[in-house]
C-alpha cells in the first residue's frame, strides 16, 4: 500500500500531461462557471490563440477576443455557455457565464407592481434594469442617449 502516492503522482502528472498535448487549458477541463455582475467585464486567460467565440445566448454576455484572452461583457441577468475554437478548430475552452445584479449597490422600488432601480454608491441615481416600469426605462434611456449624442458631437439640443 505504499506505492499509491506514487500511483496517484503519476495520474496527476499523466493528467497535466495530457491537457498540455492536447492544447486544452484548464478552463475547458472542467465544469466552469464564471459569475459576473450586469455591466461588468471579465478576463479569461486561454491556452491558444482563439479564433472562433460561440455564445449559446448572447442577450446576456458578449465576448471579444484580444490576442490569447477573451473579454467578457456581462449584459442581462441570465447565464450562456461559452465556447472558444483556435484556427484548426480545437476547443480552447467551454464554460458557463452566469450574469446576474449587482445587488450590493441596487435598491429596487416599487409602486403599484412596477418596479424601478437604484445604483447607490454613496448617492442613489436611476439605473437602466430590464424588467423596470416600461414607460421608467424608455425616459431614462432618451436621456442616455440625449446626453451620449451631446458628448460625442458637442452640440446641445434645440
Amino acid at each position: 500500500m505504499r506505492f499509491l502516492p506514487s500511483i496517484r503522482r503519476i495520474m496527476i502528472g499523466g493528467i497535466a500531461g495530457a491537457m498540455i498535448l492536447t492544447g486544452c487549458s484548464a478552463l475547458s477541463m472542467a465544469e466552469t462557471v464564471i459569475r459576473m455582475d450586469v455591466d461588468s467585464a471579465h478576463l479569461v486567460k486561454l491556452s491558444g490563440e482563439p479564433s472562433t467565440v460561440v455564445l449559446s445566448n448572447p442577450l446576456y454576455a458578449d465576448a471579444t477576443i484580444q490576442g490569447d484572452r477573451l473579454v467578457l461583457i456581462g449584459k442581462n441577468t441570465g447565464r450562456t455557455n461559452v465556447i472558444v475554437l483556435d484556427l484548426d478548430g480545437n476547443q480552447l475552452a467551454n464554460f458557463t457565464v452566469k450574469v446576474q445584479r449587482n445587488e450590493n449597490q441596487v435598491v429596487s422600488i416599487y409602486r403599484a407592481g412596477r418596479r424601478s432601480s437604484l445604483q447607490c454608491e454613496p448617492f442613489c441615481d436611476d439605473v437602466l434594469s430590464v424588467n423596470d416600469d416600461a414607460a421608467l426605462f424608455k425616459e431614462q434611456m432618451e436621456q442616455i442617449t440625449g446626453k451620449s449624442g451631446i458628448s460625442s458631437t458637442g452640440n446641445t439640443p434645440q
